[in-house]
């Protein structure tokens, strides 16, 4: 793609690498305002609120512009796959001069469309790494291409403050760049600049659960209610269903066969590998009749948030995170 007269009459932008999927799109965007100094070749549509239809019908309409046509379609994994199908039977005979490009998250290998565009290498994916070690060093890697200096203990201690979505991350990727000017990001700076999501604070006070740390979980919980911007009684409720999804998990892995791979595990329990490998990790400080008391503890929990009890939410679920983190 160094020419213009090398675009093709369609591509798939895809993956969950949210920032790389932006920059070529953007870099497609450039490569036809190139062509004719404007953006008058350049037709937007949303998939969730325009059918594979208008695209098609935009793409027969004649226009008195010179260049490349580009239909750029966001969200276009949201089209059922027979909608997709479509744009591959237009590509039988496509419209010269045109270029339809879906952009979305998941396009499946196998689906008709993929398939057809994968052999020409029409399809461009962005995936992040699935291993924690690998989203690790992937996190490293766009920090260096920003100037900035982040350590492997360092890029952990992010992932656990701001959780693991792209954008999240190239976002405060930017801010730790701008803060620290090419010295070493410390922990202090993450502190800093960064902003905690509720996810990942509910992360972190599993994570802290899982290792039978009392103090730390409950140091996660005091800024959860501190810090979330919402009422007590609505992160009571959000942490408890947390906790109690987290113990079942960790309840399953239980009977799981301990030669089982995380991989697997994670296949099982449709969760991300690492967070099968945290589950793998923390099930042997478990015993089932522990975990069995600790269901019970958030089911009672849940019971006083219902009515069943004078105590406040917040009160609640500190009772019940105490039963959990002290049964054996």
């Amino acid at each position: 793609m160094t020419e213009p007269s090398d675009l093709k009459p369609a591509y798939l932008i895809c993956g969950n690498d949210q920032p790389k999927v932006r920059r070529s799109v953007a870099r497609l965007r450039k490569r036809v305002y190139a062509e004719t100094g404007s953006d008058l070749n350049l037709s937007l549509f949303d998939a969730h609120s325009q059918s594979v239809a208008d695209v098609l019908q935009a793409a027969d309409t004649a226009t008195f512009t010179f260049g490349t046509r580009l239909l750029l379609v966001a969200g276009a994994d949201s089209w059922k796959a027979a909608d997709r199908d479509r744009i591959a039977e237009y590509l039988s005979d496509p419209v010269p001069g045109v270029c339809i490009t879906l952009v979305g998250e998941t396009f499946r290998k196998t689906e008709r469309l993929a398939k057809l565009l994968e052999k020409s290498g029409q399809v461009l994916r962005y995936d992040l790494p699935k291993r924690q070690a690998d989203v690790t060093e992937w996190l490293r890697g766009q920090a260096k291409s920003r100037g900035a200096r982040l350590g492997g203990p360092e890029a952990r201690y992010l992932l656990a403050q701001v959780g693991d979505d792209s954008n999240t991350l190239d976002n405060e990727l930017a801010k730790l760049a701008a803060y620290t000017l090419g010295r070493p990001i410390a922990e202090a700076d993450i502190d800093a600049v960064c902003s905690p999501t509720i996810d990942a604070r509910i992360y972190q006070l599993t994570d802290a659960v899982g290792r039978r740390d009392a103090p730390g979980a409950f140091g996660v919980l005091e800024e959860l209610f501190a810090g979330s911007g919402k009422s007590a009684g609505e992160v009571a409720r959000s942490t408890l269903y947390s906790l109690v999804r987290y113990i079942g998990q960790l309840s399953t892995v239980m009977d799981l066969p301990h030669e089982m791979p995380s991989s697997e595990v994670a296949a099982t329990l449709g969760i991300k590998p690492y967070t099968a490998q945290k589950l793998l990790e923390q099930r042997s400080r478990f015993e089932r009749h522990a975990l069995d008391r600790a269901l019970a503890a958030l089911a009672d929990a849940q019971a006083a948030m219902v009515g069943g009890s004078e105590l406040d939410a917040e009160f609640s679920l500190e009772l019940a995170l105490g039963k959990v983190l002290a049964a054996r």
